[in-house]
Formats: structure tokens, C-alpha cells, sequence
């Protein structure tokens, strides 16, 4: 279940960005907790934030803004981890 609220619009993003925005906040439904499912597809939607222009600064802004926890931003930091070294990080709390 996405968090965006149904009437909300990200402000300051291409349409490209938004599309991964939603994306992301799509798959974001379990805290992007690691299963099957996110291992498959979180490294590479990142990897297409990314080339897109959009970094995980702004990502974790735009994800906190609609409801997302710090501690939800700890695992978008993990699957980035994942994205770019290939080892999914360790829990840091």
C-alpha cells in the first residue's frame, strides 16, 4: 500500500522522477523490508533514480514528506548500499 496521499503531486521532479517516485513508494508498502521481491527490484530502481538525476538525498526527503519513517530511510540507505557496493548492509540503528 503506497503512502502518497491520493491528491498529491511531487513538486520539483521530472516526469521521469515521478514515476519513480510512485514506483518506489509503491514497493515501499512492507518499509522496503529485504524479500525476494525487493532484492529483485530495489537495486535496480535505484540504479534508474540514479541515471535519472535523482539521489537518495532527495528520494529520502520525498519519501519522508509523505509519511515514511527515519528508520524506513535506513533501509532505502541498505538497498542503496546494495546497489552500489553489491552487499546488502548491516542494520544500523
Amino acid at each position: 500500500m503506497a503512502r502518497k496521499p491520493e491528491k498529491f503531486q511531487w513538486v520539483g521532479f521530472t516526469e521521469e522522477q515521478r514515476g519513480l517516485l510512485d514506483f518506489l513508494d509503491h514497493l515501499g508498502n512492507n518499509g522496503w523490508a529485504r524479500n525476494p521481491q525487493s532484492d529483485a527490484l530495489m537495486p535496480q530502481l535505484l540504479g534508474q533514480c540514479a541515471d535519472a538525476g535523482l539521489r537518495l538525498d532527495r528520494i529520502k526527503v520525498a519519501m519522508l514528506s509523505i509519511g515514511y519513517s527515519e528508520r524506513n530511510m535506513r533501509m532505502l540507505d541498505r538497498w542503496e548500499r546494495k546497489r552500489t557496493t553489491g552487499r546488502f548492509a548491516p542494520i544500523a540503528d
